[in-house]
């Protein structure tokens, strides 16, 4: 199931690619090869599989990276 998001995250990055995110204060740990979905030279955005820290579940994220500033565009269950 989709959930549209449009949320502040922090993420951190490791030889250029995400590599963990805290969202609404949950930690996440990306567990594959973020894959780049934009060809813009404004953004970037990613898409992953991320699995909490908390409770284990997983999710299929895309976030956006502007000026620094990352958000959480979407999420799948």
């Amino acid at each position: 199931m989709r959930m549209v998001a449009r949320e502040d995250v922090q993420v951190w990055c490791e030889q250029g690619r995400p590599a963990r995110l805290v969202v609404n204060g949950e930690r996440w740990r990306i567990i594959d090869t973020p894959t780049r979905c934009d060809g813009g030279l404004l953004f970037q955005s990613w898409r992953f599989t991320a699995r909490s820290d908390v409770d284990h579940r997983t999710r299929v994220m895309d976030v956006e990276e502007v000026d620094g500033h990352w958000m959480l565009v979407a999420a799948w269950e």
